[in-house]
């Protein structure tokens, strides 16, 4: 299950766009638009993966906005995909210290748009819900707990385990920023699309 449902199409629209940004890049390494769009359509593609799979594709998407921001330090929309990517990775992470990492990122990120364009709501709503997304994650623990997960060693992490597909109304409660419900929700989904893979091999090694 991904966070835009069993949607093949949507999915096959993003790999086209993965691969024609990688060829495009690939024909000219100084162009800074593939890289970010290369990086946006990943970010888009992890949606579509599970559990470790998905970071890993996060992962690579940031290493690929990174890229751009390295050769175009005034790219906004390399920036703004990068603050999306560690919100994403952020709610992901096995624990607190290393998801807070990644929304220190995701605010320095936003910022960053933010004051390029102090008049732009949509990044001062960004760094206003970013500054909440360690609280989100929290609740994100408590959901999936109280759904029969839970990290097993006693962490604070998510465990790969069952995980309700009901949404807790919080999740739509953020001010109309649709950015945190959507990296909050694929967090959810993620851990519950993982579920049977793990239940599986679980039950093939007892």
């Amino acid at each position: 299950m991904s966070l835009f449902g069993d949607d093949p199409d949507r999915e096959q629209f993003f790999e086209v766009a993965r691969q024609e940004a990688q060829r495009q890049y690939e024909a000219d390494n100084s162009n800074v638009k593939a890289l970010v769009q290369w990086g946006g359509a990943l970010l888009e593609l992890a949606h579509y993966k599970q559990g470790d799979e998905s970071a890993e594709t996060i992962k690579e998407a940031i290493a690929k906005l990174q890229k751009a921001i390295s050769l175009d330090s005034d790219r906004t929309d390399a920036y703004w995909c990068l603050g999306n990517a560690h919100t994403s990775l952020g709610f992901l992470c096995p624990n607190k210290a290393e998801a807070n990492q990644s929304f220190k990122e995701a605010t320095k990120a936003f910022k960053h748009c933010y004051e390029k364009e102090p008049s732009n709501e949509t990044y001062k709503k960004a760094l206003e819900m970013t500054a909440k997304a360690p609280e989100y994650y929290d609740e994100i623990q408590t959901h999936i707990a109280q759904s029969g997960g839970g990290d097993a060693s006693g962490g604070s992490g998510p465990k790969k385990g069952s995980v309700s597909t009901s949404v807790p109304e919080w999740v739509w409660d953020v001010g109309g920023w649709v950015l945190l419900a959507a990296a909050v929700t694929g967090a959810l989904l993620i851990a519950k699309a993982s579920a049977p893979k793990v239940a599986a091999a679980a039950t093939g090694s007892s």
